[in-house]
């Protein structure tokens, strides 16, 4: 759940006839994010909780539910067990709210801007928002103790939307949207943290190395294996859920929109090009359906005129996205 005061839209963008995502209509997102410390707590499959909480808009039975798009996430072994002890055939967002995620950690939210490649429009209208999750003070204690430079990281490349910040980023997604149409497109969703981690972790195994050079720095190997060991192997068994599940409730919860469009392997190849066919092809299929996205024929409007500007060569051209409306 998000722990701050939401995000208050202004009410100029609900009255402009542009779908343009420009730069300066970030900026003003992005300056009405709260400045106090915006947490965002996660465990392992609490995504299904949030989820049903938003599809029971009145309380439904259970044996409906178990049929409706959402009743897979009734089989998760926290919700099977409480409904289960629950004694009940209805469930609503009432007895929802009653759970709370276990061993959950706590992550901080921090907004941010992109506009190079790999977005699905182009020119002016290419600016991205970025939803960047960020580590804990846990995180942060540890690295300073052999990384006192926050601008010395091996783990991190600064060329990605990362936050700059004492909290370092786990992941992040990259959204565009249009608050007027109620339409919101996850671009990416990624991460460095992991997956350099893990790297220079192989990289003093294989060499049986004891230290590496970041820099001017010299870092033990202890160091690495320490972070992988107590910090990054958690996370990286549930970091693209923590990621797209806070992606989804951001746009939901603080911008207001229900119509949420995320790319399938083939959209993200056609529309962004620059490499997004070469990003693994499970967080772009097997994710989103865990997620209870459902392939469609639809396209976000934004992105309409320029689909029609490039002629179909052939049945194969056209291509899916998934869908996601709460």
């Amino acid at each position: 759940m998000i722990q701050s005061r939401g995000i208050i839209v202004p009410t100029s963008w609900h009255l402009r006839a542009s779908d343009k995502m420009k730069l300066d209509e970030l900026e003003e997102i992005v300056a009405c994010l709260p400045k106090e410390r915006t947490l965002f707590n996660y465990a392992k499959d609490w995504y299904a909780v949030q989820l049903l909480k938003y599809s029971l808009e009145q309380p439904q039975a259970v044996h409906w539910i178990k049929q409706s798009n959402f009743g897979k996430l009734l089989n998760k072994p926290q919700l099977r067990s409480w409904l289960g002890s629950l004694g009940s055939t209805t469930l609503s967002r009432e007895q929802l709210a009653m759970l709370y995620p276990e061993k959950a950690e706590a992550f901080r939210l921090t907004l941010d801007r992109f506009d190079w490649v790999q977005t699905s429009r182009k020119g002016k209208e290419s600016w991205n928002l970025v939803l960047q999750l960020n580590l804990n003070n846990a995180d942060a204690c540890y690295l300073e103790k052999y990384l006192p430079e926050r601008d010395v990281d091996p783990f991190e490349l600064r060329y990605h939307p990362i936050h700059e910040g004492r909290n370092r980023t786990l992941a992040w997604a990259r959204i565009d949207l249009d608050l007027a149409k109620g339409e919101a497109l996850i671009e990416e969703i990624q991460n460095d943290r992991i997956r350099e981690t893990l790297w220079w972790l192989n990289y003093i195994r294989e060499g049986k190395r004891k230290f590496i050079r970041c820099g001017q720095k010299k870092l033990p190997a202890q160091f690495i294996e320490q972070y992988w060991e107590r910090h990054m192997k958690a996370h990286s068994k549930m970091w693209d859920e923590a990621m797209l599940s806070a992606a989804i409730f951001f746009i939901r919860e603080e911008l207001g929109i229900r119509d949420i469009f995320y790319h399938t392997p083939e959209s993200g190849s056609r529309y962004k090009g620059d490499g997004a066919s070469g990003a693994p092809r499970s967080i772009y299929s097997k994710l989103p359906e865990r997620f209870c996205f459902k392939k469609t024929d639809e396209v976000p409007s934004f992105l309409m005129k320029r689909r029609k500007t490039r002629p179909k060569k052939n049945t194969e051209d056209a291509c899916q996205f998934h869908l996601l409306q709460l």
